[in-house]
């Protein structure tokens, strides 16, 4: 196991270490005479120096070749020594080989090296004249500190067992599950994680008491035990909860192993199953089972699920996009925002894309999803503000120079600390002032995590960064919240235009949200327009701003600088404004 194989690696480094220079030290009174000790010595200092580098690496068989190595070495440094007063130094050397043996070792395979051990150790000391009763002693001593360190190993496992079942606890589980995952063996090798919850077991304790309770968990515990593969890894983790670890079993067969366990079991159980795919990190592949045991639940219990490994695929590819800087295969693409009855774009809306490597295209609600559960928002979210604002910053440069742009920022945005100097950052590497930015929000992000994301809204608007209130008429929309929400926009979602130019009663629904923005000091952005009349709808409302298909599609960065430097009119212009007002500024 990883932590184990390293821990033991560094310890017979240090022994080997040690024995090789006590043998060299020893050999030096006749270094003539002891030539092939000086080789053998600088053959145990080579063999530490590697461990030092790559003993993690190693087979664990090798392990034990190295610690009867080091038993030798030691001995040699005893018998060699120039007088009585090294030898013992260096036969002090044996107690470190003994802590090792009880700690790291199989109970089989420690014995038989204690016995190798005592045994070096006793002719050692012989050889050395050492008195007897000496002799006698150091080997007692040796015992006595193999057997101690033996006695505190077993209880340091107890900590991680369950009273209950005898079976692995929530802490001892997680510790295997993590060692087992991170061994170099089990890159290449399936490995799967099974959950299991016990049905309807408040039932069971209610109509048996505690103990039936309790009764009912290690008896499944001795099912599951005796229906298990024999190198599976079992675990209680609480409670009704229990767990599986089937070592070198992908998806399909661990679904047919934990069919066949749970209907061995005396009670019905719901399982979800999980394969770890290729460089998951344990918190998603724990996430997966997770969901995966749920998904059974309701679907009425009494079964098994597996995980949804098309999803996993997918979530380990945006991270993989992600941590490079570049993001192979994301992108942004920008919607411009036009002042109604002009259409000139006076804003442009970022909108990250994703061109996975084997699917292809793959739809922003499904990937932003999947960023939402992997805990990935921040990353993709300052992906998208860092590629958009250079973007713009060209815009601005060549075509547009009062050219703002608008990013989505996420709950967990808000709520980290370092947004907003984080936002700052971008804006002046791209090399853009606050005021071209406009974030957008929505009420039920900022009402759900403030605090903290109110704090964060009224820092941006203080340093220049501009706020607006995206999908106002969607979902829970309540014009309460609009007096208390500090912002500077208010995008109306389409549903409010859906309608709009065929039913009156719509089209006083989107007149009064647009009447209620302009008397709160808010600029109207109406999204979702696609049709000549529902743009001629919102001239004749005097609504300020909009976005939609019928202005234009969003596009790549340099299709609109394309674009917009062959024509002064970019994007499509719904008809002049009655009103004979000038767009409103973003």
């Amino acid at each position: 196991m990883a932590d184990t194989h390293r821990v033991l690696a560094r310890l017979l480094c240090l022994l080997l270490l040690g024995g090789g220079s006590t043998a060299v030290v020893s050999a030096l009174a006749d270094p003539w005479g002891n030539r092939w000790v000086f080789a053998t010595a600088g053959a145990g200092l080579l063999a530490a120096a590697l461990f030092a580098v790559r003993g993690f690496r190693v087979p664990h068989r090798v392990f034990h070749v190295m610690t009867t190595a080091s038993t030798l070495l030691i001995t040699g440094g005893v018998v060699l020594a120039g007088d009585t007063a090294t030898a013992v130094v260096n036969a002090m050397l044996y107690t470190l080989v003994a802590v090792v043996l009880f700690s790291y070792y199989a109970r089989q395979d420690a014995a038989v090296h204690l016995v190798v051990l005592l045994a070096a150790a006793g002719a050692a000391g012989e050889v050395r004249g050492f008195p007897p009763l000496t002799t006698v002693a150091m080997v007692c001593a040796l015992t006595a500190a193999s057997l101690a360190v033996r006695g505190l190993a077993l209880r340091a496992a107890a900590a991680g067992r369950d009273p209950l079942t005898d079976l692995l606890n929530r802490r001892g589980f997680e510790r295997v599950l993590e060692e087992l995952a991170s061994e170099p063996a089990a890159a290449g090798a399936p490995i799967s994680l099974v959950l299991l919850d016990v049905d309807r077991f408040t039932e069971v304790n209610e109509r048996l008491g505690q103990a039936g309770g309790d009764a009912l968990l290690h008896g499944l515990a001795v099912d599951l035990h005796a229906a298990l593969p024999a190198d599976a890894v079992l675990g209680r983790l609480g409670g009704d909860e229990f767990a599986v670890v089937l070592r070198r079993t992908g998806d399909d067969t661990a679904l047919v192993v934990v069919e066949t366990a749970r209907r061995a079991a005396r009670h019905p159980l719901s399982a979800g199953v999980a394969a770890r795919l290729p460089g998951e990190p344990l918190d998603e592949w724990l996430r997966r089972a997770d969901a995966a045991l749920a998904e059974a639940k309701q679907l009425g219990r009494d079964r098994s699920v597996l995980a949804d490994a098309a999803t996993a695929h997918l979530t380990l590819g945006l991270a993989a996009a992600l941590a490079d800087r570049d993001a192979p295969g994301l992108r942004v693409e920008l919607q411009p925002v036009v002042a109604v009855g002009t259409g000139r774009p006076v804003a442009v809306e970022a909108l990250v894309r994703w061109d996975h490597p084997v699917r292809g295209a793959v739809p922003p609600q499904q990937f932003v999803g999947v960023a939402e559960r992997a805990g990935l928002v921040p990353a993709l979210g300052a992906f998208v503000l860092r590629r958009a604002c250079r973007a713009v910053r060209d815009l601005r440069d060549h075509v547009a120079p009062d050219l703002a742009l608008t990013v989505n920022a996420s709950g967990n945005e808000l709520v980290d600390p370092g947004y907003t100097d984080g936002v700052l950052g971008v804006l002046a590497e791209a090399g853009l002032p606050p005021q071209a930015l406009v974030v957008e929000v929505t009420e039920s992000v900022v009402e759900g995590t403030s605090p903290a994301a109110l704090l964060t809204v009224d820092r941006l608007r203080q340093h220049g960064v501009r706020v607006a209130i995206d999908d106002f008429g969607a979902g829970y929309s309540t014009y309460s919240r609009l007096d208390t929400l500090p912002a500077d926009f208010l995008k109306l979602d389409g549903a409010l235009l859906d309608g709009a130019t065929s039913s009156t009663r719509r089209r006083a629904l989107l007149e009064s949200a647009v009447s209620v923005g302009r008397a709160l000091g808010l600029v109207v952005i109406v999204e979702g327009v696609e049709t000549q009349e529902q743009a001629d709808l919102l001239v004749e409302l005097g609504c300020p701003l909009a976005q939609g298909y019928f202005y234009s599609r969003p596009r790549r960065p340099e299709q609109l600088l394309a674009e917009w430097s062959t024509a002064p009119a970019p994007v499509a212009v719904p008809g002049g404004d009655p009103t004979g007002r000038a767009p409103e500024p973003v």
